[in-house]
């Protein structure tokens, strides 16, 4: 292994020993309470390291969320792969993910913390969630271009990008069971596509 791999593998093992133990401590007792030192100190990694690498506390908070949603979308596009229908492959994908994220230590500590008026971590899930919602974007739109290469691109960027956005808002603030919001959003898909022109 070279110089620079190493030091590839070095700083790639470091973002992940502070991030395990962002996650650890904010699923103990919430973000708002976690200090950035003690995750320095309890991933072993100094604070000038720890603040090179992420700048922030929100630099670590944003690479916590989006480590998370990387994890989401690998178990997404599996579940999208699996369907050539594209209200089934939304439904699939919806439900993984509504299921998914109940499950999910973090994300529940996340959006629990939220609605006990920690709302830190949220924003990267919602208002600074732009990496998220490109991402979410990106692996459906794909998905569903080669499922119905006629439809016309901007329909299909539009469909998407209301499909992606309102999983999140199912997921941050849940009024259905996560079997009807899954139905729904495949309704919807079906409405979607049905009234875009083809190319």
């Amino acid at each position: 292994m070279s110089g620079e791999s190493l030091r590839v593998e070095f700083r790639r093992q470091v973002r992940e020993r502070v991030l395990d133990t962002a996650a650890a401590l904010t699923v103990e007792r919430g973000w708002d309470r976690v200090r950035i030192g003690e995750v320095a100190v309890a991933s072993g990694v100094s604070r000038p390291t720890l603040y090179r690498e992420f700048g922030t506390k929100d630099g670590v908070g944003e690479a916590l969320v989006t480590r998370e949603a990387e994890r989401f979308f690998t178990g997404i596009a599996a579940e999208l792969e699996q369907h050539d229908d594209p209200p089934a492959g939304v439904r699939a994908a919806v439900r993984f993910t509504l299921d998914e994220a109940g499950g999910n230590p973090l994300l529940r500590a996340i959006l629990t913390g939220s609605r006990s008026g920690d709302t830190s971590l949220l924003p990267f899930l919602t208002t600074r969630g732009d990496a998220i919602i490109t991402g979410g974007n990106a692996l459906v739109g794909d998905w569903l271009r080669r499922r119905r290469p006629e439809l016309e691109a901007r329909a299909v960027t539009d469909a998407v990008d209301a499909i992606v956005r309102l999983t999140i808002s199912h997921l941050v603030s849940p009024g259905l069971t996560h079997a009807d919001a899954s139905e729904r959003l495949a309704r919807l898909t079906s409405c979607l596509i049905a009234t875009a022109a083809p190319v």
